[in-house]
């Protein structure tokens, strides 16, 4: 991808309204506690869809109607989704105005296979409509689209909504509810039988988290972010590796890890070993790891249900010894970590506000002890990303770009289900050491041509 001069150019910006106004008694949507503690930053992922393979290929008229479509489905959908085309009103609510969401359209001056080929993370930033770690996530309007339109009329739909409405869960609602708008409308379905949407209708969107978890009526702190230039790296685990890895990572006390515990002990490992050899004074490396609250309540609430309804649980394991770390043992401690915070979780956000207030602050205060390596864990795995057919078939790769925070993973599925694309984000020192771990190396492929993964996938 290097060699590809690629330009990105922004042709039209469009506010897209509600389709009908939003009734005045919904006009103040209460946040939730963990809504209000949700660092200012964006909730974004990239969607791919390559053009009709077909002698009948994306015409300048084909891409033109694919707008309108994406358009008029967005505006029907935010009727449901409203308080989206609100804007931050204060630390406790979004009024719901209909103020709209911002909607760009971008041309791209090469062919969707040039970026699928090897993909690049931070060229993949300018199919975003704002960047990531933008200030304006915390303030005015919530929802920014960008449709990217390839030479070859591939199309890259790239979705940022304030991460102080939205978690991973609540950005699959939106795009899959958004899908099925535009699915059930589009006059001219453009894929053939064996593409039509097999995703059910997410249903209506539940806004009830607030309820659940009451926000408090005055200014809390966020946890923060202190963005710079740090190296992402892409490692794909595919089928096969993975189950030779989790077996390597199973023991008595647990013996059939998962692939996201699999993954996340191999990369916990992989960073011990270089805060040993860059660091020098690290006596603690700690990782934490989000939950999706949403199965974990009682009774459990609908995927559909809006909000940063996340907590986190930590793990810790001592440094300074010289012995090898071991796969296993990191499981463990994985596993017991989740235990106990599925034990006292819920309990601890409801009931004590303050003990959420404090985990906050936590994540604050390791991420900047100089004597603590702190890593943040965020899987994505399971989340339906991969469904959304806007009738013109599913997406080939679903995608986050280059993120400008240190120390952080993104975990997600591969297309299949089955594989798990991780996305480490490091500073340039610690990326150069962590690259040459060789048991990573062993069981992950360093950025793999997307291309080839969807052509595996269909033999």
């Amino acid at each position: 991808m290097a060699e590809t001069v690629m330009k990105v150019d922004v042709i039209a910006r469009e506010t897209i309204k509600p389709s009908s106004p939003t009734p005045k008694a919904l006009e103040d949507f209460k946040l939730c506690l963990m809504d209000q503690t949700a660092p200012a930053m964006f909730t974004a992922l990239l969607f791919f869809y390559p053009a009709a393979n077909d002698a009948d290929h994306d015409t300048e008229n084909k891409i033109a109607e694919k707008l309108r479509h994406l358009k008029s489905s967005l505006s029907k959908m935010l009727t449901q989704l409203y308080p989206l085309a609100g804007i931050i009103k204060d630390h406790i609510t979004i009024e719901c105005n209909d103020e709209g969401a911002e909607f760009v359209e971008a041309r791209v001056s090469c062919r969707l296979c040039d970026i699928l080929k090897q993909p690049d993370s931070v060229l993949l930033g300018n199919f975003l409509p704002v960047e990531i770690e933008s200030t304006a996530a915390q303030s005015g309007r919530l929802l920014f689209v960008q449709a990217n339109i390839f030479t070859c009329g591939g199309l890259a739909i790239g979705v940022c909504i304030s991460h102080k409405i939205a978690d991973a869960a609540t950005l699959g609602t939106f795009i899959n509810s958004w899908a099925t708008a535009a699915a059930a409308a589009d006059p001219h379905p453009h894929h053939h039988h064996h593409h039509r949407p097999t995703h059910e209708s997410p249903g209506s969107p539940l806004f009830m988290a607030s309820s659940l978890f009451p926000p408090l009526d005055k200014q809390i702190p966020t946890m923060r972010l202190i963005p710079d230039k740090y190296a992402t790296k892409r490692y794909v685990f595919n089928t096969s590796n993975l189950a030779a890895l989790k077996a390597k990572a199973a023991s008595a006390s647990v013996q059939q890890p998962t692939r996201v515990e699999s993954v996340t002990a191999l990369m916990w490992k992989c960073m011990i070993n270089v805060t040993r050899s860059n660091k020098g004074l690290k006596k603690l490396s700690l990782v934490s790891h989000s939950v999706d609250l949403r199965k974990r309540v009682v009774p459990p609430l609908p995927e559909n249900t809006i909000g940063n309804i996340v907590g986190m649980f930590f793990s810790a394991q001592p440094v300074a010894a010289e012995e090898e770390i071991d796969l296993p043992g990191l499981v463990w401690a994985l596993r017991k970590g989740k235990k106990e915070f599925n034990k006292n979780a819920l309990e601890m956000i409801n009931v004590e506000k303050r003990t959420w207030l404090k985990m906050c602050g936590v994540v604050d205060l390791f991420a900047r002890r100089n004597d603590v390596d702190y890593c943040a864990y965020t899987s994505w795995c399971r989340f339906p990303l991969y469904e959304a057919d806007f009738g013109w078939g599913k997406p080939v790769w679903v995608t986050l770009p280059h993120t400008m925070l240190k120390n952080v993973v993104y975990l997600l599925d591969t297309k299949d289900g089955e594989g798990v694309e991780a996305l480490v984000s490091l500073t340039k020192e610690d990326m150069a050491e962590f690259e040459r771990q060789e048991m990573l190396l062993q069981f992950a492929d360093v950025n793999p041509s997307v291309l080839e993964e969807a052509h595996d996938e269909s033999h």
